[in-house]
């Protein structure tokens, strides 16, 4: 954020916004802390160190939303997936990969033989 420095908050990028939002919540390092989506529309580079610093965060818990599947894998020690506002599962990144992990099934119906070799190819 140095290089903003001399830009008033509203000048600055949303993901800059996002960034600047996340270092001014976890300056004080608090107990508690809320994260709603703290990636969202930040860059690769930083996105990871976000992360590293969340990681290195010690006596405090941390709420986290996200869409992001890997991203609460990394950085959370629990998990609750929500669906139309209502909990419906909860555990540890390991334990909902066993019970839910098992992938996605592709089922192609198609009219002739050709169009399934080219389904096929495309997988």
């Amino acid at each position: 954020m140095t290089p903003f420095g001399d830009k008033q908050a509203g000048q600055l990028s949303g993901g800059n916004k996002r960034k600047l939002c996340c270092a001014i919540s976890l300056i004080a390092n608090p107990q508690v802390e809320f994260l709603d989506e703290p990636t969202t529309g930040v860059d690769p580079v930083a996105r990871r160190s976000l992360f590293k610093m969340l990681k290195q965060l010690r006596n405090s818990s941390i709420l986290l939303t996200t869409h992001r599947m890997d991203e609460a894998e990394s950085l959370c020690d629990k998990i609750a997936i929500m669906i139309n506002g209502k909990f419906v599962c909860y555990g540890s990144p390991g334990h909902l990969k066993q019970v839910y992990g098992k992938g996605y099934e592709i089922i192609v119906h198609s009219k002739d033989q050709m169009g399934v070799a080219t389904a096929e190819a495309a997988i």
